[in-house]
């Protein structure tokens, strides 16, 4: 669970945003609705938009009744975030903790030897894909996880596929 730092909202502030709120909660549902790829996807969005929108009210420089520009932006800034692919690798934060400031063995296991040697011959983001095929992943499933496109991935993994069958003809 990341932490959130909070700042208590005095309470004028607190007024204005429940002001907001009863004047453009349905339009920015509406808002949020139109910008979601999926119609479930339209409560989180305008939910994650009044959350920006308590974070950064002291931004807001209109009148209560002249908000609904400011507030539009804040919707589609939220959409663009909500749909931006997240980072699925795991990420060791805290390094006070044992094992995620463990340092990592000088060398390979033995038995993984010839398939980092093989690695060693492909660009990095050749071996990249290379390794996320090797776990069983689509093509589309890479393409999500490097933040490229398909034609990107099959474009990777058919230039390290030559790049091997070429050593493999060098050396044999």
């Amino acid at each position: 669970m990341d932490r959130i730092d909070v700042q208590p909202l005095s309470a004028a502030t607190a007024e204005r945003i429940e002001r907001l709120y009863r004047l453009y909660s349905r339009p920015v549902l509406a808002l949020a609705a139109n910008r979601a790829k999926r119609p479930e996807d339209a409560d989180d969005i305008a939910a994650e938009t009044w959350l920006k929108v308590c974070r950064v009210i002291s931004t807001l420089r209109n009148d209560d009744e002249r908000a609904m520009p400011w507030l539009a932006s804040a919707v589609r800034t939220v959409a663009i975030d909500f749909y931006r692919p997240k980072r699925t690798t795991e990420q060791a934060r805290d390094w006070t903790d044992a094992m995620a400031s463990r340092p990592l063995p000088a060398s390979p296991a033995a038995d993984t030897a010839a398939d980092v040697e093989a690695l060693d011959l492909l660009t990095p983001h050749q071996a990249a894909v290379f390794k996320l095929k090797a776990q069983g992943l689509s093509d589309r499933r890479i393409a999500q996880r490097l933040g490229r496109s398909e034609t990107a991935v099959w474009k990777r993994k058919h230039a390290g596929a030559r790049r091997l069958r070429r050593s493999l003809a060098l050396a044999g």
